[in-house]
């Protein structure tokens, strides 16, 4: 199989995953609260990412996330034209999980969105804070060679699902624009889409800084 097809369907299917177990979890527990507790959504967001990881790493990098992949590439571990491949990638696997999650469980519920219950400054921030988190994580954990390869799905899948207990129940934890588009687009509710574009990204960015500053410290 072609290179980049397969990197495309790995990052296709991982994404697809991501949201349709992930946000069908919100979504069971908005149609019958009583079949899963709201506890239990941050875990499974990070255990399919883990099951994801162990995957598709090897295939694609296992990055299911535009803003993750944005940041190797600045980092130059991705070329740019990989990310002809994986975003779009990315992109359609939410979209169509969330096409999915309308033909299964209809429309009597929020798809799993990303809804800001703060305010606009205070979401754009907290977006940005848990995002720069997961991206350190992820690079610290996929520089580090002690770190053997059968605890790197959980530790980052961990690193997910704790910002998701704390962040979760005011912006939705997203730190993933396809995560957001995905079931912003299928719900036909675009509020605050923007914030969940930039922010992940941005906080990325500045985590991509942090690591290099402090890999190149800690050399000299």
């Amino acid at each position: 199989m072609n290179t980049n097809l397969a990197k495309f369907l790995a990052e296709f299917l991982g994404t697809y995953a991501l949201v349709f177990f992930g946000c069908g979890s919100m979504i069971l527990n908005e149609i019958n609260p009583s079949s899963i507790s709201v506890d239990s959504i941050p875990i499974i967001f990070g255990l399919i990412v883990a099951v994801m990881i162990y995957t598709f790493g090897t295939i694609s990098g296992a990055h299911f996330n535009p803003a993750v992949s944005i940041a190797f590439c600045l980092n130059k571990s991705i070329k740019i034209t990989d990310l002809y491949f994986y975003i779009p990638a990315q992109l359609t696997g939410a979209i169509a999980a969330s096409f999915s999650h309308k033909y299964f469980f209809g429309n009597n519920h929020t798809f799993g969105m990303t809804l800001n219950r703060l305010t606009q400054s205070q979401g754009f921030f907290l977006e940005i804070l848990i995002s720069f988190f997961l991206m350190l994580s992820i690079f610290s954990i996929a520089s580090n060679k002690n770190i053997s390869n059968l605890i790197i799905g959980f530790s980052i899948g961990g690193i997910i699902s704790v910002c998701s207990f704390v962040a979760g129940p005011f912006t939705g934890a997203s730190m993933n624009p396809a995560r957001s588009i995905g079931p912003a687009l299928v719900a036909g509710n675009l509020d605050n889409i923007g914030m969940y574009i930039f922010a992940p990204i941005i906080g990325m960015f500045i985590s991509l800084l942090i690591f290099n500053y402090l890999k190149q410290k800690g050399e000299s």
